[in-house]
């Protein structure tokens, strides 16, 4: 799909939605072919009932995709003005000949490579590459540039955490709403999923040939945070790292983050609790709180179920039954 910034006035954008649905292999061809750059493209019901659905949700800016298919899709993508990022909810899928994990955020790299998608549901977003080379700079203290990513890199622990920490902040905002939306706030949704993107996926300039260390105070603050995730941290502590007064970190990590440094800490700590219980292999609640350096059980119980709508108990519960 070529996106286009469409401005309705100086301070509006147009957010739009397409929803295909079908049972035809050729109409889910061409849904595939208007999103994606492919070469190659095939589309195939593999002898079962065939049902294709794809969401689109977005402007040139910022974009969701959710895709859901029976059969197979494969063949060859390129990426083009947009950074991409994707993730394998049900099924089986590879990238570049990787085969890819569930719930695992995969970086398609500029340049044409193989996919192959069977019997699968997966999320994608698309972020404007302007937004996330200029925030990169921001964040790594260099001069705007076209960047490199680490190949094959798959997130995980507190960057992975990181990541879906924006993505889960994003989503409710960009699907709950289309036609004009603020162009500020679209700006500012932009820059947050690529300073998530950023966190996940080590990169650097073009011609570096290596990840460049973290420059920027704010940069330094967050990986402060991301290394010391499971320890008592306080807020001074992140600020004497970053080299920051106190009232400059919590300014930063509001513009930026549109939190606290504490509460982005705590949201990456649920996360990695939310990953533990459903894993089918923590011990209790109580050892997955100690982990991730939540100490206050019945705290941990109630901030758990007032950001995901379910007791750890209970998510400890059905885990150990699934894989009982």
């Amino acid at each position: 799909m070529s996106w286009r910034i469409v401005f309705v006035d100086e301070a509006m954008v147009e957010r739009t939605r397409v929803v295909v649905r079908t049972r035809d292999v050729a109409a889910a061809w061409k849904a595939v072919a208007r999103t994606h750059r492919t070469f190659g493209l095939e589309v195939a019901a593999d002898g079962a009932p065939f049902t294709f659905e794809e969401t689109v949700t977005g402007t040139g800016l910022l974009s969701l995709e959710s895709m859901l298919c029976t059969g197979t899709v494969r063949g060859e993508v390129e990426a083009d003005d947009a950074v991409v990022v994707t993730w394998l909810k049900v099924g089986r899928g590879a990238v570049d000949g990787d085969r890819l994990l569930i719930g695992r955020p995969v970086l398609y790299r500029e340049g044409r490579q193989s996919f192959r998608w069977d019997g699968f549901q997966k999320d994608v977003m698309r972020i404007d590459r302007d937004t996330v080379e200029r925030v990169a700079a921001e964040r790594g203290g260099w001069n705007q540039a076209p960047l490199e990513f680490k190949p094959h890199h798959v997130p995980e622990g507190a960057p992975l955490a990181a990541w879906w920490l924006v993505v889960r902040a994003i989503a409710p905002e960009i699907l709950g709403r289309v036609g004009p939306v603020s162009a500020e706030r679209e700006r500012e949704l932009t820059q947050f999923a690529a300073a998530g993107l950023l966190t996940a996926v080590p990169h650097w300039p073009v011609g570096h040939g290596r990840e460049e260390p973290a420059r920027t105070r704010l940069a330094k603050a967050e990986a402060f945070l991301l290394d010391h995730v499971t320890e008592r941290v306080t807020v001074d502590d992140v600020a004497a790292a970053a080299g920051l007064s106190v009232r400059g970190l919590q300014g930063a990590f509001q513009r930026v983050h549109g939190v606290s440094p504490l509460f982005y800490l705590k949201g990456i700590r649920l996360l990695l609790a939310r990953e533990q219980l459903e894993s089918g292999e923590a011990e209790s609640v109580a050892a997955v709180a100690r982990s991730v350096g939540l100490l206050h059980l019945g705290r941990f119980a109630s901030a758990y179920q007032a950001e995901f709508g379910e007791l750890p108990r209970d998510v400890l519960r059905a885990a150990a039954e699934r894989v009982a």
